[in-house]
């Protein structure tokens, strides 16, 4: 066996040996001779070295390699380290021996304590990388074990937030891929990944709005009440962690937008908003002024692939969930607000020749204006003249 001094002496040692693997190749016996001295040590700084490097192994034994795999998913006590490996390495083998993960994360799932979690706590990095995973065996590779983990993980957003928000963030480019400029490109990547977004969606808008309607009612016991209260704030978690994939992914956000990615015609914008309109629908439907907002912004970006019906949805948000949970008494709301209606009246002014288009323009205007929004309220005043 290998002899290890102090612990920090046993880190150096620990990425000398891998760097030699890496460089210089080694014997079977002697490379497994490191990993398992290295995957022993007490002290997880060192084990973390043979964990993010354990697929030197797998060039020359790969039946040793997938055993102390299986070793550490079931054994690795320090969340970062079991994080690493599972982020860091078992996705290397995806493509390659789905099933091989897919055991990997049954051994995670069965010793992994999850517990409903509490606001503004840290997140797990173990199950951060555990979502990311089966984001990537559902979606890329279509593995239906991965959906059914899903599924069953959008049932409870409050003991499992940190998986779902793993998975959906791992899926913004997904969700865009079938809109870039690519001729004979397959769609079933992006479709694998709507259905995610969709299962979730569903699951969390049901359990917030159950959760808010027995917090409403009263006369609960503390501990329910504490416990619906867990569920509803995960729930809408989860629906405003979506919200921001679509805006980002889409190109809403000016600043570190990518031209070449997203939505970057009106064309893709307008099939975007017919394939995702009950996904949109749903996110409309969120009691969270913040998950609000970022809906506005990015229909906002999403005008120009059809001005007429992203105004409709606009005024359905904004006189619907919007104004029943004060939307509208936020500042930033009302300058996005001022801001859409400007463009519109300078670049789509045609839209309000419907008569209907313009009730619900005043609508939308005294909305803001009884609030007492100066910029709101001069809009309103001068619209006669600005729809001459």
């Amino acid at each position: 066996m290998l002899s290890w001094g102090n612990w920090d002496v046993r880190v150096y040692a620990a990425e000398a040996y891998v760097f030699l693997a890496h460089r210089f190749g080694a014997e079977h016996s002697e490379l497994a001779e490191m990993f398992d001295a290295i995957l022993s040590d007490p002290v997880p700084t060192v084990r973390l070295q043979a964990t993010q490097n354990l697929q030197v192994l797998h060039r020359i034994a790969p039946d040793r390699f997938w055993l102390l795999a299986e070793r550490i998913a079931s054994q690795e006590p320090h969340e970062e380290v079991l994080g690493s490996f599972l982020g860091q390495v078992v996705p290397r083998f995806v493509p390659s021996a789905p099933e091989r993960c897919e055991a990997i994360v049954e051994i995670v799932l069965q010793r992994l304590v999850t517990k409903p979690k509490e606001k503004d706590a840290e997140r797990n990095e173990a199950e951060t990388m555990l979502g990311g995973l089966v984001a990537q065996l559902w979606v890329w590779h279509s593995r239906p074990r991965a959906l059914e983990w899903l599924t069953e993980w959008a049932s409870d957003p409050s003991t499992y937030h940190d998986i779902l928000t793993s998975f959906l963030s791992t899926l913004r480019a997904a969700f865009f891929a079938r809109y870039a400029p690519i001729k004979g490109q397959d769609h079933s990547v992006s479709d694998r990944a709507q259905r995610a977004a969709v299962i979730i969606l569903e699951a969390s808008s049901a359990l917030a709005e159950s959760s808010y309607l027995t917090l409403s009612a009263g006369n609960i016991p503390p501990e329910e009440r504490q416990r619906h209260g867990a569920v509803y704030e995960s729930a809408e978690a989860v629906i405003h962690d979506l919200t921001n994939q679509l805006y980002f992914g889409a190109g809403a956000f000016a600043h570190n937008r990518d031209p070449e990615k997203g939505l970057i015609t009106p064309e893709a914008m307008r099939q975007f908003i017919g394939d995702y309109a009950p996904v949109l629908a749903l996110l409309a439907r969120s009691r969270q002024p913040a998950t609000h907002h970022r809906l506005v912004e990015l229909y906002e970006y999403l005008i120009p692939g059809d001005p007429a019906g992203v105004f409709d949805a606009l005024h359905a948000l904004l006189l619907g969930a919007g104004a029943r949970e004060g939307y509208h008494h936020e500042s930033l709301a009302s300058t996005a607000i001022v801001r859409m209606v400007t463009r519109y009246i300078a670049d789509y002014r045609s839209v309000f020749e419907d008569d209907e288009k313009r009730r619900q323009l005043i609508e939308i205007l005294r909305l803001f204006s009884d609030v007492g929004w100066p910029d709101a309220l001069k809009l309103l005043y001068d619209l006669p003249d600005l729809l001459r």
